[in-house]
């Protein structure tokens, strides 16, 4: 579904946008790109590796849930950081308290995300900015998986808690993830990458 804005959209956004502005975006671009500081970046396409992983770890951690807390599970959707200056990101997976759908999700509703590492494009983008980002928003866990070089499967997923403001590693994952909360998981990288 697309906004009724003109056929040449792109011209008109400025150089800061605003939340509103934004929500005039038509929804297939709005898809493609995050917001720094009422920046517009655009993001580059995943891989299938990217995707699956993501999928998976997204069913998984949707199969976990237990009945209370009231977490969902997506993939890939806007989370608000701030609206002014507008900030948002688009993890790869996100682990949210329950809120109804036609809620923007805000990162004080997020619990865990998730960011798949792609070794030749988003290394500094997911260890460094995203992670500041996501630790300065209060997000409780980060989880970063790192892609194998040849692009053939997992290398390790970094656990990062957070404690005082900051992430500290509290697990390196090197065959298996595993995790007690906020979601009970138990899955190895093959059932998580491969084909």
């Amino acid at each position: 579904m697309t906004s009724d804005g003109p056929e040449d959209w792109y011209r008109w956004i400025p150089e800061q946008i605003t939340a509103q502005e934004y929500e005039a975006l038509p929804e297939d671009f709005r898809r493609t790109i995050e917001v720094i500081d009422g920046h517009i970046v655009k993001c580059e396409s995943a891989s299938r590796l990217h995707n699956r992983v993501a999928r998976r770890l997204a069913a998984v951690l949707e199969q976990g849930r237990k009945p209370e807390p009231c977490l969902m599970v997506e993939t890939d959707v806007d989370v608000r950081i701030s609206d002014v200056p507008l900030n948002l990101r688009r993890p790869d997976v996100i682990v949210y308290r329950c809120l109804p759908d036609d809620r923007r999700l805000y990162a004080g509703d997020t619990v865990l995300v998730v960011e798949i590492v792609s070794p030749d494009s988003s290394f500094r983008t997911d260890t460094v900015d995203k992670k500041a980002a996501y630790a300065a928003a209060g997000i409780p866990v980060y989880l970063i998986v790192f892609l194998s070089e040849s692009q053939d499967g997992i290398e390790r997923i970094e656990e990062y808690r957070l404690s005082e403001g900051r992430y500290h590693l509290v697990c390196l994952h090197t065959r298996r993830l595993s995790l007690d909360s906020p979601v009970p998981v138990e899955v190895t990288f093959g059932a998580l990458s491969e084909g």
